[in-house]
C-alpha cells in the first residue's frame, strides 16, 4: 500500500467550494489507491470541471480510446449546497473513476465494486442525490387535441418532431394528436 496522505476533510463556509472540490478529489483518489493498492500511474487524479448543468450533481466521464477520465460537477449545486456536494458527490464520482480505471467497462456503474469502494470510503453508496435542483431549461409546451375533453401538451421537442411527421397518440383515448394552433 502507498503512504497515507493526511487531509483536513472539514469544510468552512468561507472556503472556496470549487478549490475544496479539487482538493477532495485528490484526497479520495489517494484513499482509493490505499484501499485498492493501485499505483499513481494506474489511478491518476482526474481533471475536475465545473460545467455540469441541470439536475445532475456530478458525472464521471470516460474516454474509451485514451482511457482518460474527468469529473464534471454542477457549479450551481456546489454553490448552493457545498457540504453535501463535497461530502457525497465528490467521493461518489471519484469512486466511479477509480472503478473504471481498475476494472474497465466490465464493472457496473453502481455495481458491487463501486459499492465496496464507497463503503471503504465510509460514504453512503446511494446512486442518486437528494438535493433540490431545478432544470436549467424550460421547454415551451404546445397544445394538442384528441378525442378527450382535456388537451394534451407536447414539449417543443416533440412538437417539432410532430411537425416533421412523427405521429403521437393520446394515452387515454388512443386517437392521434392534432396540433391546436388556435
Amino acid at each position: 500500500m502507498s503512504r497515507s496522505v493526511q487531509h483536513n476533510l472539514a469544510f468552512d463556509e468561507t472556503d472556496d467550494a470549487q478549490a475544496r472540490a479539487l482538493e477532495l478529489t485528490e484526497y479520495w483518489i489517494h484513499r482509493a489507491r490505499e484501499i485498492t493498492g493501485a499505483s499513481a500511474r494506474r489511478l491518476p487524479v482526474p481533471e475536475v470541471l465545473f460545467n455540469l448543468r441541470g439536475r445532475a450533481a456530478g458525472q464521471a466521464v470516460f474516454a474509451r480510446r485514451t482511457r482518460r477520465c474527468h469529473i464534471r460537477l454542477n457549479a450551481a449545486l456546489l454553490a448552493s449546497h457545498p457540504r453535501e456536494m463535497l461530502d457525497e458527490t465528490v467521493p461518489h464520482e471519484v469512486a466511479h473513476v477509480a472503478i473504471y480505471r481498475l476494472y474497465g467497462r466490465k464493472a457496473k456503474p453502481h455495481g458491487r465494486e463501486w459499492k465496496a469502494l464507497m463503503q471503504a470510503f465510509g460514504v453512503d453508496a446511494s446512486p442518486c442525490h437528494a438535493l433540490p435542483a431545478e432544470p436549467t431549461r424550460q421547454l415551451k409546451r404546445f397544445r394538442y387535441v384528441c378525442g378527450c375533453e382535456e388537451p394534451a401538451w407536447l414539449t417543443s421537442i416533440r412538437h417539432k418532431r410532430a411537425q416533421a411527421g412523427t405521429d403521437y397518440v393520446c394515452r387515454v383515448c388512443g386517437t392521434k394528436l392534432a396540433y391546436d394552433d388556435a
